[in-house]
């Protein structure tokens, strides 16, 4: 009886760039998400008047300066009392961060859809030429 040769599991390149585009999509959508945290806390601790000599306080204050830096200046920030303030820029950066969320992981779905679809093919391919050197 002649020896089969059993081929190997295909790999593709079209397979290795859609896991990492979807890992660099993960780290994105983990950034934006990171963002809209951040500047949420800061949202309600500039509205209830934080102290802002508390360590906490100054990070997040920190961290928001930096996710703010596209948005600063486009509204105009209102005082509701001592150390109240009303900031609808960061409102305004929080819906736009998560609407990019809302992008990145429509994209991160498709991604997954279509690897596990070209995972299919390529196993199926990989059943025709098993069952095709059996054949022989």
């Amino acid at each position: 009886m002649p020896q089969v040769q059993v081929p190997s599991q295909p790999t593709d390149s079209k397979m290795t760039f859609i896991k990492f585009t979807r890992g660099i999509s993960y780290l994105v959508y983990a950034y934006a998400l990171l963002a809209t945290i951040i500047l949420v806390f800061a949202f309600f601790l500039l509205l209830f008047g934080a102290n802002t000599s508390a360590p906490f306080v100054q990070f997040i204050y920190n961290a928001a300066t930096d996710f703010m830096a596209p948005f600063r200046g486009i509204f105009p920030i209102h005082e509701f009392g001592n150390n109240s303030y009303f900031a609808p820029g960061i409102l305004f950066a929080i819906i736009i961060y998560l609407m990019f969320c809302a992008l990145v992981n429509s994209a991160i779905d498709y991604l997954n859809v279509t690897a596990n679809r070209h995972q299919a093919e390529l196993k199926e391919a990989y059943r025709n030429e098993l069952a095709a050197a059996k054949k022989l």
